[in-house]
């Protein structure tokens, strides 16, 4: 995404450690951690692979909602480093996606991201993080879209689009109370 090839190389000559690109990307990190996690989640994977593979959206969801201004991971994982080289080839691998994404993101609706509005929506992104660890049927593609598409967003400051992300998520939560109140009715059936 914009700018996105020269965050990696800023720091020092011979590359940069994960802990310098997250500095680097600020609360940018936040979209990051959230497209990765909706990206993975939308591979074909076997049914409940969601139930491990979701966990990361509910670490990156809390700390949006706790108002951190950087997303944090442990010292171990921000210590690694990443070569100038292998940089630039994962952005150029990325670019096929990136160039449309692009086009459709601008910043726009700044307002979303400011006056403590990171705080209820980091709360919409965590409970639509549990239910993407949910092992139901009909449960696990709509969060990892919402994950995905909020990604995007924040990662553009495109508020319209964090916005349609926020309305994923509040379709895929009502679409798992609904699947899980169908199971719960269906279980009462079956045992009356």
């Amino acid at each position: 995404m914009r700018g996105l090839a020269q965050v990696g190389t800023r720091k020092k000559p011979e590359g940069s450690t994960l802990g310098d690109i997250l500095e680097t990307l600020g609360d940018r990190s936040f979209g990051w951690g959230f497209m990765l996690v909706g990206i993975v989640n939308l591979l074909p994977l076997p049914f409940g692979s969601n139930a491990i593979l979701g966990i990361p959206a509910l670490f990156v969801a809390t700390q949006l909602m706790l108002g951190r201004r950087t997303l944090w991971l442990p010292d171990f994982m921000t210590r690694r480093s990443i070569s100038q080289k292998k940089w630039r080839a994962g952005a150029l691998s990325a670019l096929p996606v990136a160039r449309p994404l692009a086009r459709l993101t601008r910043e726009r609706y700044t307002r979303v991201f400011r006056g403590g509005a990171e705080k209820p929506f980091g709360l919409l992104m965590l409970v639509t993080s549990l239910v993407l660890c949910l092992p139901l049927p009909l449960t696990g593609w709509l969060p990892a879209i919402a994950c995905f598409v909020v990604g995007i967003g924040l990662v553009e400051r495109d508020g319209v689009i964090v916005t349609l992300g926020g309305v994923i998520a509040l379709a895929a939560i009502t679409v798992a109370a609904t699947m899980a109140f169908a199971i719960y009715a269906g279980f009462l059936l079956a045992t009356g």
